[in-house]
């Protein structure tokens, strides 16, 4: 009886295992490629979205200024950047566009572009932030897959207008503005 039971239990395991392999969801589970990228050739992002402030960052000689000449937080950047070549995928989370939403993909998610020139290197939609907080849900240009990468994204892309900008050393004297010479009488 109990030899009965041990090979039951066998051919159920190993009719499991084989339900679990040979099932349509993993055979689709095929990894696209991630897009490659140098952020040293990265000379503008774009930031855009429902609920976030547009944003143009410009690579400029002495690091990276805001649209409108204010100088940009050269750090906060980099690490973007750096988080954005360095991404890895964790899985597929959907091919299916009903489920976007959900994601925080679509109407909520923060648009990201990045230039070298004219040429276009990155363009996702950055969606919610992943469930384990560790990852962020995001698709890549028009591609139909949302993918769990495995960089916390979000609140860097959502930081306000003034959270890019520069920070002022403690101390930093402002330059006064300008002003002609004053001419006396006996000149």
């Amino acid at each position: 009886m109990n030899r009965r039971i041990a090979i039951a239990a066998i051919l159920l395991l190993a009719a499991l295992s084989l339900w679990f392999v040979s099932r349509p969801e993993s055979s689709s589970q095929q990894m696209p490629e991630m897009v490659r990228f140098d952020p040293s050739k990265v000379d503008s992002i774009s930031l855009s979205g429902e609920g976030v402030e547009s944003l143009s960052l410009q690579r400029s000689a002495d690091g990276w200024t805001i649209a409108g000449g204010e100088k940009a937080e050269t750090d906060a950047v980099n690490h973007l950047l750096d988080d954005l070549a360095e991404m890895q995928i964790v899985r597929v989370v959907t091919r299916n566009p009903d489920h976007y939403a959900e994601l925080g993909i679509g109407n909520g998610s923060v648009h990201l572009s990045l230039k070298a020139g004219e040429q276009e290197l990155l363009r996702v939609d950055i969606g919610r932030q992943g469930k384990d907080l560790l990852s962020t849900y995001l698709r890549i240009g028009d591609r139909p897959e949302v993918l769990a990468v495995n960089k916390t994204l979000l609140w860097q892309v959502r930081r306000a207008k003034k959270g890019w900008r520069a920070v002022q050393p403690q101390g930093a004297a402002v330059p006064a503005p300008q002003t002609a010479p004053k001419h006396t009488a006996d000149e």
